[in-house]
């Protein structure tokens, strides 16, 4: 094994961690719930409250609407026959 194929650690390139709570303290984010202030503005569109989850919400909310309106047309209609054939409208 030869000791020319490894490279030896730079010990003087500096390493920075991203403060994501731009300047507060981590020890008072912590906590069962998320507090205002605490945590990171969406970046991506799939991060949370980003476009792609306003979408999928959006999406979900049109299909819920149109569930609702088959069902209350199928009841009018249901409720239209019924009363034809029992002779109680015309």
């Amino acid at each position: 094994m030869s000791s020319e194929s490894t490279q030896p650690i730079d010990t003087t390139s500096a390493t920075t961690i991203p403060d994501l709570l731009n300047g507060m303290d981590y020890s008072a984010c912590v906590g069962l719930y998320p507090k205002p202030g605490c945590g990171t503005k969406p970046v991506l569109s799939g991060d949370r409250g980003g476009a792609m989850q306003l979408a999928v919400f959006g999406i979900l909310i049109a299909g819920m609407a149109f569930i609702g309106l088959r069902i209350a047309r199928s009841v009018i209609s249901r409720d239209r026959e019924r009363d034809k054939a029992a002779g109680i409208k015309p």
